[in-house]
């Protein structure tokens, strides 16, 4: 997307502004530090974020839950209470059964702060977000960073790297919009979000208000993205730099770039083997957000906001007679084979296996229809190098 973004959606497919570069990774030979983090690109802080359904409320039990506990006085106590253990209890939880698995843990952490050395300081987003998937969840979660990132200023000429995976990149495409921080644009987009009183919304609320335009962190950020599928545009004046990172494998010579296409419908062993890189990134695009009814009237209020200029696909006898506009429209960008982004350097890689496996016996490398391998600690260093490498090349 240009400069001056203003929140618009990409487009399907999009025509990348920057670099695509293929690359196969093997975990085996990678650099043994990396002092090129901070000393060349002077990054402070490492943010990372996963994806959704990681989070602490992935299916939007907790707000549902607080919300019944809104309108049913007699019920309140107990009902935040559980909802307050629920809170509580999901993300450990989930972290114990996926472990390093399209989430980033505590374990993750550590091993990159041990590759990188005192400097910089390797944090996860905390607190977390929902992770839900739909677009108030991904909005919450882009104010949370911008919160964070405020209330944890680092020392002049620091650069922060935001880390994410999946739909945490989309989260962060909305950071570079509000940093930007286009007066009209931003205003539309807190009304949109029904303007929430959660105290992190009205700090940053305020912040944008009273910063310049760009707002002066926008020089400071720098973001990586795992396995995020195209969706929100990104505001060019809002980073400082942007790698995009994607599990891919050739299918079309002549368009090698281009993912192979989810519709019409592949055999299924092929989605699960990975056979042509993540098969996640290249679904999740726009209208396969999961709704939520605590936070329908936003989620429609910024759908509104942030698809506005997504043109309708045209339709061919294939999709055409397919009754449901969402499906239909779904499947005609499915057809696309959209791996890429408009903007930053797209990294295109495929990998050696490593010989490690994850339950019952699949390769981590094929892991969760290849899209778990974005976020695995076996694949950190070699990860690392090639986002360095990109950020210092290009």
């Amino acid at each position: 997307m240009p400069e001056a973004n203003h929140f618009q959606h990409q487009s399907y497919p999009p025509v990348p502004s920057g670099p695509v570069l293929f690359q196969t990774l093997d975990s085996r030979t990678h650099a043994p530090a990396f002092p090129e983090l901070h000393a060349t690109l002077k990054v402070g802080r490492v943010i990372l974020v996963h994806g959704t359904f990681m989070g602490e409320d992935p299916f939007g039990i907790v707000r549902t839950l607080q919300s019944f506990a809104d309108d049913l006085p007699a019920f309140a106590k107990l009902l935040r209470g559980i909802a307050d253990s629920l809170a509580k209890r999901t993300r450990p939880m989930i972290t114990s059964l996926a472990r390093d698995l399209g989430n980033y843990t505590s374990g993750f952490r550590d091993r990159f702060q041990t590759l990188v050395g005192d400097d910089p300081r390797i944090e996860l987003l905390d607190p977390t977000w929902s992770s839900e998937n739909h677009h108030f969840a991904r909005a919450d979660l882009a104010v949370r960073l911008l919160d964070q990132m405020l209330r944890r200023p680092l020392m002049g000429g620091q650069k922060t790297l935001l880390w994410g995976h999946s739909h945490a990149g989309n989260g962060f495409a909305l950071l570079s919009n509000l940093l930007a921080n286009d007066r009209d644009s931003v205003r539309q987009f807190f009304q949109a979000a029904g303007a929430p009183q959660a105290e992190h919304w009205v700090r940053v609320q305020q912040a944008l208000a009273n910063a310049a335009t760009p707002h002066p962190l926008a020089n400071s950020l720098l973001v990586a993205t795992f396995g995020t599928p195209v969706r929100y545009g990104w505001d060019t004046t809002g980073l400082a730099g942007l790698v995009h990172l994607n599990f891919h494998r050739v299918y079309d010579s002549e368009r090698p770039e281009r993912a192979r296409p989810l519709f019409p419908p592949y055999a299924l062993p092929e989605v699960l083997a990975a056979d042509w890189g993540d098969w996640v990134q290249t679904f999740a695009i726009a209208g396969t957000d999961v709704p939520s009814l605590p936070e329908a009237t936003a989620i429609h209020s910024l759908g509104a906001l942030l698809e506005s200029g997504l043109a309708a696909p045209a339709h061919d006898w294939d999709t055409r007679l397919i009754a449901s506009a969402r499906v239909r429209d779904a499947c005609a960008r499915w057809k696309q084979g959209t791996r890429c982004h408009a903007d930053g350097v797209n990294l295109l890689v495929d990998y050696h296996e490593s010989g490690v496996r994850t339950f019952p016996g699949i390769p981590i490398e094929l892991s969760a229809m290849g899209h778990g391998v974005a976020t695995s600690i076996h694949w950190l260093p070699a990860h690392l190098q090639a986002v360095v490498h990109a950020f210092l090349n290009h």
